[in-house]
């Protein structure tokens, strides 16, 4: 008897970590400025609940995919840094707005010693109005003009953000980057380049980089809280009408005080949802 109930326990035993490790991961993919946020919240739950598994897919397929791939249920979560559009709205899915941070007018710091810009002189540098850096205080050298794609959105943000950019239209000299870590790479290997960004991009780059008062205002984390700051980014987290149980609850999570520590860490501003 004593070896049935022995043989019994490992058996369910084997059968647990068996479940265990093929628990169905929760699949999350998306805006690329989300990534390394939401990889941090990830692995924080992850160390919280033992055989539950959060992967998040380390390349952009930018807001669009994570919304098209958690609607039609390839993704368990989608990240778009966005707001969804009419149509998307339509779709039925759950939105859950779990911060916000700050798109960032950028420089590179290895010559250019500027602090600040107006909003009229960046739309000014991509319409082709102004071309040299010494028209801003800066070097007698050719700017160089980064951009985003238009449905990207980090440039979403910039002409929401900045009134004279909503409906400007770029020069053909602008170079656009189509990822989010295309542009930070573009602007850490040109020196005389300008670009938008994000604050935890800047903080990252080891003073590479430079985030650019804008018509006096500072970008920080105060300023996006005190509405000073206008061109933001929101970070959304999408969902299809049916969640798994390990998303809602990996979702819940980011109510916590451990996780909206993470996202302050980030640059980003935690929000209640």
């Amino acid at each position: 008897m004593a070896k049935k109930y022995l043989f019994i326990s490992v058996l369910f035993i084997i059968m647990l970590s068996f479940t265990v490790s093929w628990a169905e991961p929760v699949k999350i993919a998306g805006s690329g400025g989300m990534i390394k946020l939401v990889t941090e919240l990830a692995k924080a739950y992850m160390g919280k609940n033992q055989g539950d598994v959060i992967e998040v897919k380390q390349e952009s397929i930018e807001a669009k995919g994570g919304i098209m791939g958690a609607y039609k249920g390839d993704l368990d979560i989608g990240m778009a840094a966005q707001q969804l559009d009419n149509g998307q709205k339509k779709w039925g899915l759950k939105v859950f707005h779990i911060a916000s941070t700050a798109t960032v007018v950028t420089i590179n710091t290895e010559v250019l010693k500027i602090d600040g810009i107006k909003s009229q002189q960046v739309c000014n540098i991509y319409e082709g109005k102004i071309k040299n850096w010494s028209a801003l205080g800066g070097p007698d050298v050719q700017i160089m003009p980064f951009t985003r794609p238009d449905p990207d959105s980090t440039k979403v943000s910039v002409r929401n953000g900045i009134p004279c950019f909503a409906d400007l239209i770029e020069i053909p000299e602008v170079l656009i980057m189509a990822k989010h870590k295309d542009m930070n790479n573009a602007l850490m290997k040109n020196p005389y380049a300008i670009g938008f960004s994000d604050l935890e991009s800047i903080e990252m780059s080891n003073g590479k980089l430079k985030a650019l008062k804008l018509d006096g205002i500072a970008p920080s984390v105060d300023t996006v809280i005190s509405g000073t700051w206008h061109i933001i980014k929101p970070f959304m987290l999408v969902t299809g009408k049916k969640q798994s149980a390990t998303a809602e609850k990996f979702i819940q999570f980011i109510k916590t005080p451990a996780a909206q520590e993470i996202i302050k860490n980030n640059s980003a501003v935690p929000m209640k949802f």
